[in-house]
This record gives structure tokens, sequence and C-alpha cells, in this order.
């Protein structure tokens, strides 16, 4: 891999809040909760206006990004190679991003909220985010499965609708990431998408365009009367299912017709432009790299 130039390599925390613990084996205490771990790479060449937010989806962390499953380089850092400013998170409550235990520890169980329960997938997801199409790289599943991560959100997100909807407490730290950094374009994918429209409503000064990967729920989020006059572009795999709780022709079809309405928004879907087998995780593909240049392309196309 070749030397990569940095002027800045960096890592943070945005957000969270003080909580108490009235006891403890070292006496009364006062932790944060809810806070976002960032990572910050600034290329020394730096040939793009504003930062870029890589932002993971659902049983995921900010390792999405990093490396291919293969071991080829990630959006994380092909993305300063071309002179983009890339900043890459850890959602509330995954990675290095504490979620919230206080109900686990018996000095404020009684006052703090239940721990649990959480999703849990292994290496058979790969079968639904490949969607047979060859370009994921099957042959590394003990890699893919080591990336998971038990997901506080999605149980609650079923409950309430829909699996693909964000956790509710993700909010507040994005914003407070933009806040500190001042106007950004964010990646999504998959649950992020969701997440990427409720901080574009959130932050509409803040949020300057979105490229989507197969976000988890495009409606609600993209069609909100509340949701900012900004460029919005959908990046679809092959092989969509019909019909599926998630991730299915039907939000293909959503898209398609939010595209319509909205000037401002368009649709990739790759087997309609001939580029054909990729599934849901397209950073992870055999042809990630030149997804990644597709994306780049659009984000230098835009006046911002």
């Amino acid at each position: 891999m070749p030397a990569l130039s940095l002027d800045a390599l960096e890592s943070f925390y945005v957000g969270g809040r003080a909580v108490p613990i009235p006891e403890g084996p070292y006496g009364g205490d006062e932790m944060v909760v809810g806070a976002m771990y960032v990572q910050r790479l600034v290329p020394s060449d730096r040939r793009f206006p504003l930062p870029v937010i890589l932002v993971h989806g659902g049983m995921s962390t900010g390792v999405t990004w990093e490396t291919t499953l293969d071991g080829r380089e990630g959006w994380q850092t092909l993305f300063p190679r071309a002179g983009f400013e890339t900043l890459v998170i850890d959602q509330f409550s995954r990675g290095r991003s504490a979620p919230d235990l206080r109900g686990l520890c018996p000095h404020t169980a009684g006052s703090a909220p239940p721990a649990g329960p959480v999703n849990l997938i292994g290496k058979t997801a790969s079968d639904f985010f490949s969607r047979g199409g060859g370009r994921f790289p099957d042959s590394d599943l003990h890699a893919y499965a080591s990336q998971l991560w038990p997901d506080f959100g999605i149980l609650k997100a079923a409950a309430a609708g829909h699996s693909g909807l964000s956790d509710p407490l993700a909010l507040e730290p994005m914003t407070a990431l933009l806040d500190r950094i001042g106007r950004a374009v964010l990646i999504t994918h998959s649950q992020g998408g969701h997440l990427g429209w409720r901080t574009a409503i959130a932050r509409p000064d803040k949020v300057a365009a979105i490229f989507a990967i197969e976000p988890g729920v495009t409606s609600p989020g993209l069609d909100d009367p509340d949701f900012p006059d900004i460029p919005v572009r959908i990046m679809w795999g092959d092989n969509l299912p019909e019909d599926a709780p998630v991730l299915s022709m039907h939000d293909l079809r959503t898209a398609q017709a939010i595209a319509a309405r909205n000037p401002k928004v368009t649709v990739d879907h790759l087997p309609a432009d001939g580029i054909s087998g990729n599934g849901h995780k397209l950073m992870q593909d055999d042809n990630s790299a030149e997804l990644a240049a597709r994306i780049m392309r659009w984000l230098r196309s835009l006046d911002l």
C-alpha cells in the first residue's frame, strides 16, 4: 500500500452527558453516557472543500470503512488519497462509543435504563448481505463475523415498526459533531441512512449533501416535509429481493418515487448501469475501490 500523506490524524469524542454514580468501590462518581467516537484524517493534498463523515450501519462499527475483509484498502483511506477530509464514527453504543450499561451495575441498576436486549447475528448474515452476487469476500467469513456488534437499537426499531430505524440516542452526538466541525457531507450505509436523514433535518444548515448506500429506511426520512433542499444520491446494488422486511425492491422503488418528485434526489441503481453482482456491503465488495471513485465523482460534481 503506498504511503498516505496527512496533515492530521486524530480521534476525539463528541456529545454525551454526565450522570451520577452514587456509590461504588471508589465512592461517588460521575460518568459520561452517550458520547460518540470520531476518527479524522485530513490529507496534505486536500482537494474537496468539505469534510466527509462516513456513517456505518446496524450491528457494525466504523471498522466497516477501514479495510475490506480480504485485506484491500478501505474507504477511510481511499477518500483521503483522493483529497477528501474523512471522519469515521462509531455510532452510540457501538465499538469505541460505549453503550449505557448502568443497568448492569449494582449501584445504579434501580435508577438506570435496562441494558438490553440486544440483536445478534453471525456468519450466515453474509448470505443476506451478499445476495448471491459473488462480489462479497465470503472466504473471509470469520473476519466478517468478528466485526459484528451486539445492537441495542434494532429490536426497539422493529418494535416501532421498522428494523432499519436508527437508535434515537445516536442523533445527539451526530449533531454535536456537526456543531464542532461545521458543514459536511454524509456518506451513510444501511441503518446509518436513517440517521443521516434525521441529522439533516436536525441540522439543515450543516449537512451539505448525502450519499446514501442502500439505506435501511428511506421513508420516513428523506420525504419528511422538513428535510432540507440538499443534493442526495442513493446507491443500490444487485439482486434485491422482491419482498423482504428491509432492503428489498420496495425500498428501491420508494427511492425512485421520491427522486421523481424531487430534482435534488437521484438514484444510482448499479445493475441499471451495467454493474452487476453487488450486494448490501458495497464498501467490502471486490469492486469497492471503483464504487468509491464513483461516489467521489458525484461529490465533485456538486456546487458546495
